[in-house]
């Protein structure tokens, strides 16, 4: 068995023409779900990055692990089961191509290869290209093309900043990205969070006025993945080992693109970040473009489902469940999920069939309301809050919410809770870009409005 799980981060669902977008950024994905197993309504348990991938490896949420956020006081125990090191334990060969332990040293548990094209450069940490990790991934797979073995392949493209190859920028934008009349970033100016936000900007081009040309841009970069990716099922399909190998992608975030007055970033938990895509193809699988509606938790199932493909016993602690089996029909999806935001705001949603309730711990630089219901069937841009429309479904959604946490944590303190007392990390991230742009001043200005306000 060959098992390749390929990540793109910062990837949401609904930019990908297999999920309805309106823009070619995915033929090759699009050709991947064709060809398995689409799941329509996947969310990780946890985000941002550092919590999504724990989560990944570990089949366990962050409230468990203790990892909800980017704290340098959050570490992972090493007696918790990690993906790799079971496997490498089962005389599975398993490797890596990516940055991710830059971030944390437990990301590169249980792995006998781990190949990192940017070593040693951490600026480059989330702005390694595609192309730099199939240069390391492609020579790999054929040289263990006749083993069983486990690939993590990481790429970080859809990521802040959206700098595309040349010919990926204009390939979805035709207009002035500079026109002086154009106000669509005018609310973004306004915020807190400029200073931090206006570095990528300027990274991508300076006096940027047109949020259709970032859009753009975003979008380039899924093709330019798309296209990178295709390198990689290309090479498989060479080899004569596309059939026989294991294919799972998905993503451990989405990216927020100004819905909710929250821009390039992935900050919250709404749709556009925390619905993923989530496709599986695998040997022997069931027929060709199968979609599954269920709701899943995307990074809670993806160690079991690799777990049980190598024919291996899953631990106790792993809870997620295996999305082949989901697939085929053998069981059913998730009656409810559950998300957690614990960097640059402090939230969690639940979602229950066409209800998702998100209640606020700490909305950071953003006027959110502390308690928020959707109906996604209806609005499923998350534009009418029924919160007080819809008492009732508010108070159930509460109590099972709060009677999940009691059963997960018993006597333990909710970790979401901690990083709350503790300061969430993008409050010195965004006081520090002030200090660097000089505009420290209207940072001051809002902390001591919020002050004010908390005081009342």
């Amino acid at each position: 068995m060959k098992v390749i799980l390929f990540v793109i981060d910062t990837l949401r669902a609904d930019h990908l023409g297999c999920y309805g977008y309106h823009r070619e950024t995915s033929p090759n994905i699009d050709r991947l779900a064709k060809e398995g197993v689409l799941f329509e309504n996947a969310y990780p348990s946890d985000v941002p990055t550092q919590p999504s991938f724990t989560s990944m490896f570990t089949g366990q949420r962050g409230i468990i692990t203790g990892i909800v956020s980017h704290s340098r006081t959050e570490n992972l125990s090493e007696s918790v089961p990690y993906l790799t090191e079971i496997l490498a334990q089962n005389g599975v060969t398993t490797a890596a191509v990516s940055t991710l332990y830059m971030m944390r040293r437990w990301f590169a548990r249980g792995f006998k290869y781990y190949m990192n094209p940017v070593a040693g450069v951490r600026r480059r940490l989330q702005q390694v290209d595609a192309e730099e990790i199939n240069s390391m991934a492609l020579p790999w797979i054929r040289e263990h093309k006749n083993e069983d073995f486990f690939l993590f392949v990481h790429y970080w493209d859809p990521h802040g900043i959206y700098y595309p190859p040349e010919p990926y920028r204009r390939l979805f934008y035709q207009g002035d990205e500079t026109d002086p009349e154009n106000r669509s970033l005018d609310v973004l100016k306004s915020q807190p969070v400029w200073p931090f936000t206006k570095r990528h900007l300027d990274a991508m081009k300076e006096n940027i006025t047109d949020i259709e040309y970032v859009i753009a841009q975003y979008d380039g970069e899924i093709r330019y993945a798309d296209d990178n990716f295709a390198k990689l099922t290309g090479l498989l399909e060479e080899l004569g080992i596309y059939d026989e190998t294991a294919l799972i992608l998905t993503s451990d975030h989405g990216e927020s693109l100004g819905e909710h007055h929250f821009y390039f970033d992935h900050c919250d938990v709404y749709e556009p970040t925390v619905h993923v895509p989530l496709i599986v193809k695998y040997p022997e699988g069931p027929s060709r473009g199968r979609r599954v509606k269920d709701l899943v938790q995307s990074t809670l199932s993806i160690a079991p489902t690799v777990l049980n493909l190598f024919g291996l016993e899953v631990p106790k602690s792993m809870e997620g469940r295996d999305l082949v089996k989901i697939a085929e029909g053998e069981i059913g999806g998730y009656d409810e999920i559950y998300v957690n935001q614990g960097l640059w705001t402090a939230k969690r949603a639940i979602r229950v069939g066409k209800w998702k309730l998100i209640k606020t711990l700490d909305k950071s630089f953003w006027e959110t309301p502390e308690t928020e219901l959707y109906d996604l069937e209806a609005d499923p841009d998350e534009n009418e809050n029924l919160a007080e429309d819809e008492p009732s479904v508010v108070d159930e959604l509460e109590l099972r919410m709060y009677r999940w946490l009691r059963r997960r944590l018993g006597k333990r303190i909710d970790p979401l809770e901690l990083i709350v007392r503790e300061g969430l990390p993008v409050y010195g991230y965004v006081r520090r870009a002030a200090e660097q742009a000089g505009l420290i001043e209207m940072y001051e200005e809002w902390r001591m409005r919020v002050d004010r306000a908390e005081e009342r």
